[in-house]
This record gives structure tokens, C-alpha cells and sequence, in this order.
């Protein structure tokens, strides 16, 4: 976004800290959505798990005497889509998407609005980095659990598949 254009020339300090002050706030609040959308995506991959469990392994060892090498690996997917899934779904109280009210209030009395908000803008960057970091590790065993199910998947059909022919 081009400010100069935007503001027909050059922008005044005012506008700069509105502006910045409005987008670090709203990228905290994408992160949030996200974040959200993240577990929400990780509880579908949790129910796909178990029902492909249940079908799929319920279908082969009905017809066959045991697991066998390849039922024990889709076991093995089974439980790591499971933790993993379970690990991004549970609740996470390191992660901040709003500011202390009181804590802004002590902290900026007696300064100038423009000072208050500039640091503020800074202080939403640092949460933004610190909470980017989290949601990339979740994202990271979200995709071991998105893994793990197209393993499950992949081996109670070949086992089945094995049994059938």
C-alpha cells in the first residue's frame, strides 16, 4: 500500500499511527482466526482417524486371525494422528491476542496519546512473532496428524486388500 497515494502526499504522524496502531490489531485478530481454523481443521482429521479406524480396521481383523505387520502400522498411525491431533486441539494459555487493559493504563499514564499508541504498535508486533511461533509448531504436528491419517488409510486398505484376495 502506497501511503504517499493513499493520503495525497505525505501523511501525517496521526494518520501513520492510525494506520500501523489498525493493522497490527487486525493481524493479531487473523492469527487469532486462524489459530481457530487450525483446531478446527485438527478435529476433522481426529473423527477421520477414528472412523477410518473402525471401518477400515474393524473390516480387517474380522477377516483375518491377527493384526499382522501391516494392521500394527496402521495402529501406529492410528496413535500418532490421535496425539497429534489431541496436542493442537488442547488448550494453549501462552498464546495473546488482546491487551491488558489496566496494564496499558499504568503503563502510558501521563504520556501523549501519539507515544501510548506508537509503543502499542510494538508491543502488538511482539505478540504477533511470539504467538507466530506457537502456531507454526502447532502447525507442524497438525500436519504429522494429516500424515499419520493417510497412513492409517494407506495400510488398513493394503491389509484389507491383502485379506480380500
Amino acid at each position: 500500500m502506497n501511503l504517499r497515494r493513499q493520503f495525497g502526499g505525505k501523511p501525517d504522524r496521526r494518520a501513520i499511527l492510525d494506520l500501523s496502531y489498525a493493522q497490527a490489531v487486525r493481524a493479531l485478530d487473523l492469527q487469532e482466526r486462524a489459530l481457530e481454523q487450525l483446531r478446527t481443521r485438527a478435529g476433522i482429521v481426529l473423527a477421520a482417524s477414528s472412523v477410518t479406524a473402525s471401518f477400515l480396521g474393524a473390516q480387517t481383523i474380522q477377516r483375518s486371525s491377527g493384526l499382522g505387520v501391516l494392521g500394527g502400522l496402521a495402529l501406529v498411525s492410528l496413535a500418532v494422528s490421535i496425539c497429534a491431533s489431541v496436542y493442537v486441539l488442547l488448550p494453549k494459555s501462552d498464546f495473546v491476542f488482546s491487551l491488558n487493559a489496566p496494564r496499558v493504563y499504568e503503563t502510558f499514564y501521563g504520556e501523549s496519546a501519539d507515544e501510548a499508541q506508537r509503543q502499542l504498535i510494538y508491543w502488538l508486533e511482539r505478540y504477533w512473532t511470539q504467538n507466530q511461533e506457537k502456531a507454526d509448531v502447532l502447525g507442524q504436528y497438525f500436519f504429522a496428524a494429516a500424515l499419520a491419517l493417510i497412513a492409517q488409510f494407506v495400510f488398513w486398505s493394503w491389509a484389507l486388500a491383502a485379506k480380500i484376495s
